[in-house]
């Protein structure tokens, strides 16, 4: 099992890809952050008919290696969807020194699996703290109808994607309703316009930001192409309902 150091770990996104085998079924990377942030995870591209899983721990002894006391006390999170869906983790996390752990699932075949691999760490402030990593973690297809799900956003799960398409005259207002009334809970639209699966500049198309407790809503939707909601906790934890309202658009 090889480690890779990455240093320090900013809000600039880092992308990474591997192969993972038989042989070399695990990669582990190190990192480490100044001070309380939003770890972002993006565990996307893996090969088709492939599995891998991602797993975060903390250096709990600052021996700087994944070893069984990382493994046993400083487990943080995972993410083992099936098959190639992509695998995402968001955490608010403090200063210290984390592994980032990419796994192939069936280890036992002889086959490979490719992936690639983005983080990053965010600051939560006044913009709203997204998370610039834009995994599919839900995957609505093109919409063809309303579209209602539901979610919790947390400190162990500061971030929910939603992947979905428009048509030619189609449209949508997105609703997030249902939130706690100590709780600030924001949403973006974003179009990856170069598929990197980044947020770059002029890719959000819209948010809404309110207070605590407070509804919010993007509106008037109406270009076809393939956009990303994200949803992202600002303060508290908090349920959520999203909802996609569909509509055809005059020219149809």
């Amino acid at each position: 099992m090889s480690t890779v150091n990455l240093g320090s770990l900013a809000s600039t996104p880092r992308p990474l890809n591997g192969f993972l085998n038989a042989v070399e079924p695990t990669d582990v990377f190190r990192f480490s952050i100044d001070s309380t942030k939003n770890i972002n995870l993006s565990l996307n591209n893996i090969s088709t008919g492939d599995d891998a899983d991602l797993r975060l721990f903390r250096d709990v002894n600052a021996n700087g290696i994944l070893d069984a006391t990382d493994r046993i006390n400083g487990f943080i999170e995972s993410s083992t969807k099936l098959g190639n869906v992509d695998d995402a983790i968001n955490v608010r996390a403090n200063a210290g020194t984390y592994f980032a752990e990419v796994s192939r699932f069936a280890s036992g075949s002889s086959g490979g699996v490719s992936y690639d691999l983005d983080l990053s760490a965010t600051t939560s402030n006044s913009t709203g703290g997204f998370s610039n990593l834009l995994p599919k973690e839900f995957v609505l297809g093109n919409l063809s109808g309303d579209v209602t799900r539901f979610g919790n956003v947390s400190n162990n799960n500061t971030a929910d994607v939603y992947n979905f398409s428009l048509g030619l005259f189609e449209g949508v207002n997105i609703r997030l309703s249902g939130i706690s009334a100590n709780a600030d809970v924001d949403i973006r639209l974003i179009r990856d316009l170069d598929g990197d699966r980044i947020v770059d500049v002029g890719e959000e198309v819209a948010r809404s930001t309110g207070g605590l407790g407070q509804a919010e809503l993007i509106s008037n939707i109406r270009q076809s192409g393939d956009y990303f909601l994200q949803v992202n906790q600002f303060s508290n934890s908090s349920a959520y309902t999203v909802t996609f309202d569909h509509f055809t658009t005059p020219e149809a």
